[in-house]
């Protein structure tokens, strides 16, 4: 059955229903929608302004949210009840067997009383199998349904969440080819294409959101919650966990540079470190019990100091945070200890420091996840990067600004989105600045390339100018592929209307009107 003309409904034998390209699909630097749904069903947060399921039961009061989901339920339609019931079909999973049991107890003991009284949980008790087969479909189906505020500076209003027939068919992936967007008004997901995918190939997105949690923990996650075992590229990898790295336990005596990957498929596996990536050299166990108990402990670090600065202030644990050293400067703890160092130093005012660390933490995440693979968090960072080196050199915060723009426009689309539009806004502003103050600005040039993305920057110069248009050159906004045109004789090129007139407005006018 065909979703858009971009992708079908395939059942297939070891995902079961899942939606698959009917062809080639290229998003390109501007990102594709490959389909947009409405929810079949959506769900306010209990006890919010817009919830309207009343009293919770007693037998639901220790998961309120879940009369809410029913109350919603119950105001649908046969039709789409029967739709979202066929959502999930496996009754016999522990879950379900556990909470029938615990219905039909409570339903016993209320027969037993035989009360005349209509009770909030009749339409529970009198319909077990339909609640246990919906709290399942609810359960292992719902997705959240939070856009972000409209200035982009971070999540916006919580609408709850939702059910959607054709996108909760997708299979997850550590490493997804597709993001799921909410519309602004919380009430539809977008399926958006992040890289290349061949005819056939499986829509992919992330169910959970943890793309740098060590493989036994994403997978017990994705166990707990949707029920399944994730055998993804990354997750069934037999060359270790991309995640965690440490350095060969011969480098201190003879320099080696490689790296032991951990072997540890779940939690209940013994964890191994095997052979260096360069030396081939197996690690003493010696070295394996002192480089995990030291990972564990580091573990345990972050996460008080994390929780401390929540209570007490970021700037008020700058000992402890400064004194953080990861395992590897490409294991995942080496992502959170820069996270952290950069917070601090942006907090303290010392945006050298900061902006070193958040480039760290930046190049970290693309080590682990490749330089292929579109994250919206990397995307944010590249912006707080930007806003470090606005103090210390404009022309490297403008390509970190670039690199935020370029991200967001494949995920999340152009101007209209929030995300999308305030990073704009930042690196027009700083485009602007570089025109009418560009001497007096900040340029410490040993931060020269700080942003540089792995394989080198895009071009910023335009080889053909003064011949033919081309369709490879930066654009003067955000460094895309685009296409040469003049404005006021000059030759520029932009990778689409919306910069090109972003730009003319705001930049390339006020470049007139400084030469003048």
């Amino acid at each position: 059955m065909l979703v858009s003309q971009l992708c079908q409904i395939k059942d297939t034998i070891e995902h079961g229903r899942v939606i698959v390209a009917t062809q080639k699909i290229q998003p390109g630097p501007l990102g594709l929608v490959v389909f947009r749904e409405d929810a079949l069903l959506a769900i306010p947060t209990t006890r919010t302004p817009e919830d309207l399921s009343g009293p919770v039961p007693d037998i639901l009061e220790a998961g309120p949210q879940l009369w809410t989901d029913w109350f919603y339920y119950s105001q649908k339609s046969e039709e789409v009840k029967s739709r979202i019931l066929q959502m999930y079909v496996e009754m016999d999973c522990a879950p379900a067997v556990v909470l029938k049991q615990y219905l039909e107890r409570h339903k016993k003991t209320r027969d037993e009383e035989k009360s005349q009284d209509v009770a909030p949980d009749d339409s529970i008790l009198n319909n077990i199998e339909e609640f246990v087969r919906f709290a399942m479909v609810i359960r292992f189906n719902t997705v959240e349904l939070c856009p972000p505020s409209d200035d982009g500076t971070g999540p916006g209003y919580d609408y709850g969440h939702g059910l959607f027939e054709n996108a909760c068919k997708m299979s997850h992936s550590c490493k997804p080819n597709c993001i799921w967007k909410t519309t602004q008004d919380g009430k539809a997901k977008e399926i958006r294409a992040i890289r290349t995918i061949e005819k056939g190939e499986e829509l992919t997105v992330d169910y959970v959101g943890n793309v740098l949690g060590p493989i036994p923990e994403r997978r017990e996650e994705l166990l707990v919650t949707k029920g399944f075992l994730c055998n993804c590229d990354r997750c069934s990898a037999q060359d270790g966990d991309d995640t965690r790295r440490f350095m060969c336990s011969q480098s201190p005596t003879t320099g080696c540079p490689g790296v032991h990957f951990l072997d540890q498929p779940l939690l209940t596996s013994e964890p191994t470190l095997l052979q260096c990536t360069h030396c081939g050299v197996q690690p003493p166990d010696s070295y394996t019990f002192t480089a995990l108990k030291k990972e564990e402990q580091l573990t345990t670090e972050i996460q008080e100091v994390d929780e401390a600065a929540d209570e007490l202030g970021i700037e008020n644990l700058s000992s402890r945070i400064e004194q953080l050293s990861p395992p590897h400067d490409l294991h995942r703890l080496a992502e959170k200890c820069y996270g952290l160092q950069g917070e601090l130093y942006s907090k303290l005012g010392d945006h050298r420091a900061s902006a070193q660390a958040f480039a760290k933490q930046i190049n970290c995440r693309i080590a682990i996840l490749g330089d292929d693979f579109k994250s919206q968090q990397t995307a944010f960072l590249c912006e707080k990067l930007g806003d470090e080196l606005c103090h210390v050199n404009v022309e490297e915060a403008e390509e970190a600004y670039r690199r935020s723009v370029r991200s967001l426009q494949v995920m999340r689309g152009g101007v209209q989105d929030p995300y999308s539009k305030c990073a704009l806004n930042k690196l027009l502003a700083i485009q602007s600045r570089l025109v009418s103050d560009g001497d007096l600005l900040p340029h410490q040039k040993d931060f020269d390339g700080i942003s540089k993305l792995p394989g080198g920057p895009p071009r910023t110069d335009c080889p053909c100018a003064g011949g033919p248009p081309c369709t490879d050159c930066p654009c003067a906004l955000c460094g895309n592929p685009g296409k040469a045109t003049n404005l006021s004789g000059e030759h520029l090129v932009f990778c689409c209307d919306d910069h090109r007139q972003l730009h003319t407005t705001r930049v390339h006018e006020l470049a007139i009107e400084e030469e003048k």
